[in-house]
């Protein structure tokens, strides 16, 4: 299309729309014409906003795939197989802080990654910094696990049905404690107590690949009992080992195969507790294993071969041995570098628009 601006001067849009591989969209655009250089230049801006963007993409793929966050800086100058010249991308090394840098909930499976696109002969860019996620579960705390804000989590299937902590789970320092999975036993003989919970997923991954699955928990005596708690499940973790709790993690695909990750066993990480149960706890940001926000984790080999799509994902808890104690399990995240349709960007800023802090 062709339109006529102020005087004599002609207005020729040119919009090119093309896949960059890894990059995903890249849109190109600009104008022609003697009294429009503003406009121009704001249509430089938008291209590398979205040149911006791919980058952006890019780096999530490679960050998902296992590049470390603070490995995954390049620099791409050469977009000539595309039809595109003239254009520079560069993704700074990822960084371990927010938008106040402060640190990241996750250092584990969340990073900050910093990308500017320029036009080169005109030197407009534009930077954006995002925040972006790889865990396979949804976010670095529980998966949907303190949503709503009261009552039962929205997303699990728990067994028994009370096995959940409405502020048992930390969120950094009391009374700022957020919902975690629960599991109390209820006499002092040597008897034996499980639970578990299981979600619903989707996403898919290479069988025979590791899934790491790191976590919060603890483990603390009770000078008190509880009553009432039903029946929990049978337990796919295994033997005790001798000890007082033992904490595994089950994925099943699609097809039905079960992949059962090693057990945690452990003792009582806590002291004596003497609150009431099941609405009061032990204050929660103590008796945390290696001290919060110290994360333990566990390895899962996933069953068969090709690709494999995971369709539920749960825990199992089990008390054992004389003494009453209960446990709290929380912050759950899983990590595979072969998995695909779960990194995800959390947070997003336009440099331009909202300052972009440097750490």
């Amino acid at each position: 299309m062709i339109g006529r601006s102020r005087g004599a001067s002609l207005l020729v849009p040119v919009l090119i729309v093309i896949t960059v591989g890894a990059f995903g969209v890249v849109v190109v655009a600009s104008q022609a014409g003697g009294d429009i250089a503003s406009t121009d230049a704001d249509a430089q801006g938008i291209e590398a906003l979205a040149l911006a963007e791919a980058g952006l993409e890019r780096a999530l793929k490679r960050f998902a795939a296992g590049t470390a966050c603070a490995a995954l800086g390049e620099t791409i100058s050469d977009l000539s197989a595309f039809g595109v010249t003239g254009r520079t991308i560069v993704i700074g090394n990822g960084l371990g802080t927010d938008f106040a840098s402060t640190p990241l909930q996750s250092s584990l499976t969340q990073c900050r990654v910093p990308v500017t696109a320029r036009i080169d002969a005109s030197n407009v860019s534009r930077s954006i910094h995002a925040i972006v996620d790889r865990n396979l579960l949804g976010g670095p705390r529980n998966y949907a696990f303190d949503n709503p804000a009261a009552g039962a989590p929205s997303a699990w299937t728990l067994t028994p049905a009370a096995g959940y902590a409405v502020n048992g789970g930390p969120d950094g320092v009391a009374p700022a404690c957020s919902r975690a999975a629960w599991l109390v036993k209820t006499t002092a003989g040597n008897t034996t107590e499980t639970a578990s919970g299981q979600a619903s997923v989707n996403f898919t991954l290479t069988g025979g690949s590791t899934t790491t699955v790191a976590f919060h928990y603890r483990i603390t005596d009770r000078g008190t009992g509880c009553g009432g708690i039903p029946a929990g499940p049978a337990d796919p973790c295994g033997g005790a080992a001798g000890r007082e709790g033992s904490i595994c993690f089950r994925a099943t695909d699609s097809g039905g195969t079960n992949s059962t990750s090693g057990t945690l066993n452990a003792d009582a990480t806590g002291a004596v507790g003497n609150v009431a149960c099941p609405i009061a706890f032990d204050p929660c940001d103590s008796g945390y294993q290696g001290g919060y926000p110290v994360k333990s984790t566990v390895a899962m080999t996933m069953g068969g071969a090709g690709t494999r799509t995971i369709s539920t994902f749960g825990y199992f808890l089990r008390l054992q041995r004389n003494g009453r104690r209960e446990m709290f399990l929380d912050h759950i995240e899983a990590i595979n570098d072969t998995a695909l349709g779960a990194a995800r960007v959390q947070l997003w800023r336009d440099c331009s628009m909202s300052s972009c802090p440097p750490t």
